[in-house]
């Protein structure tokens, strides 16, 4: 298989078994919110309400499906991410919040693959720009590179 004939990095069931866990378990969102960020999902929609799920709890509010659809529709977007017919079909994607962990590793695995593939297709840019200084060009590519594991790297400090 040819590497251009291979799909970007998404796992749309795991950013959907993430979401219905937290509506589950709204809980369960202090086991991921440490190291799953809003950009981590491939489908906007899922960020945008992994995004309303987050604010709810930083709010102290619960995240259920009443709470989550009246902040979607608040922020004018409950159409846009399909309605509360979607967030009901969240519910009822996932049968328990117990495995919330793995999927937003997945997720999160995902999106590393993505940002991996975007830094390796901006470095032949940059190997192609000639005029600039050799040891220039290598230091900006490791650091797009870096870019990709820093945030990885920083989720597992624990601080003091």
């Amino acid at each position: 298989m040819n590497q251009l004939d291979k799909t970007i990095p998404a796992n749309p069931e795991a950013e959907e078994a993430v979401l219905g866990s937290l509506l589950i378990d709204p809980d369960a969102v202090i086991k991921i919110a440490s190291f799953l960020e809003v950009d981590d999902f491939y489908r906007e929609k899922n960020g945008w309400v992994y995004q309303a799920i987050l604010d709810l709890h930083e709010k102290r509010e619960p995240a259920d499906f009443v709470t989550l659809v009246d902040e979607l529709e608040r922020r004018n977007i409950l159409h846009e991410v399909g309605g509360a017919a979607y967030i009901t079909a969240l519910v009822n994607s996932v049968p328990s919040a117990v495995y919330v962990e793995h999927y937003a590793h997945i997720v999160e695995r995902a999106a590393v693959l993505r940002r991996l593939i975007s830094a390796a297709g901006q470095i032949p840019s940059l190997a192609y720009e000639e005029a600039e200084d050799v040891d220039e060009v290598v230091g900006r590519a490791e650091q797009l590179i870096f870019n990709v594991s820093e945030r990885r790297v920083r989720r597992d400090l624990i601080p003091v």
